[in-house]
């Protein structure tokens, strides 16, 4: 007969290393978090975007290959370190096994895909792992962050965020990067006809004058 044993609800990612062969990473405060991205956020929305565009023209000439489940999540991934890769400041790091990661000032972040309640989904491998629970090798101790993105049901980016992990918890915690961009100066506003975003930048406003 077959039955339920607690054995069974064991965290086994926590068994793929020991606490003595990791440092702790440093902590990631949201404050500093938030005040080291805000500045970024219109470059890093306006490059995440065009990889967004750059996916989905790839993907309509490849509708048989759209169909497997990896497609998207491997094209958009390497297309979104590729965009970002073009902006000043940002620098990729290879990581194992041909992955890479990118370094935005003090930070390591890592781009995953979000499931629908903005929480990223891991492999259970060593790496994943180490990076999920804030582990490092060596002195390499920078702050890991996630920089996350959503797709509607047609594949169109939706959302946006810098997620960091909230004190011991665990818990990763997001600032919408997206939103922030969107209040900074640009406005993303659907069309009539579905298709891409229309992309406005705001007029600041002059005395004596309404701003259309």
């Amino acid at each position: 007969m077959t039955r339920n044993n607690i054995s069974q609800l064991r965290n086994r990612s926590l068994f793929l290393f020991s606490d003595e062969e990791m440092n702790p990473r440093q902590d990631a405060n949201r404050d500093e978090v938030s005040k080291a991205f805000t500045p970024l956020a219109n470059n890093l929305i306006a490059k995440i975007l065009e990889a967004g565009d750059c996916y989905l023209q790839y993907a309509d000439e490849h509708a048989v290959a759209r169909r497997e489940n990896t497609f998207c999540a491997s094209n958009m991934h390497g297309l979104i370190i590729e965009y970002l890769s073009q902006v000043e400041g940002i620098r990729i790091v290879q990581i194992s096994k041909g992955n890479s990661i990118l370094e935005i000032g003090s930070y390591k972040v890592w781009i995953k895909k979000l499931d629908t309640k903005g929480m990223p989904w891991v492999n259970i491998t060593k790496s994943s792992t180490k990076r999920i629970y804030q582990k490092a090798e060596g002195e390499d101790t920078m702050p890991m962050l996630i920089l996350g993105y959503q797709l509607d049901e047609i594949e169109r980016i939706s959302h946006v965020y810098i997620l960091y992990l909230e004190g011991h918890q665990h818990l990763w915690a997001p600032i919408d990067l997206g939103d922030i961009a969107a209040s900074n100066q640009v406005l993303i506003t659907p069309n009539s006809s579905n298709d891409e975003p229309i992309v406005t930048v705001k007029q600041k406003k002059q005395k004596g004058k309404k701003v259309i």
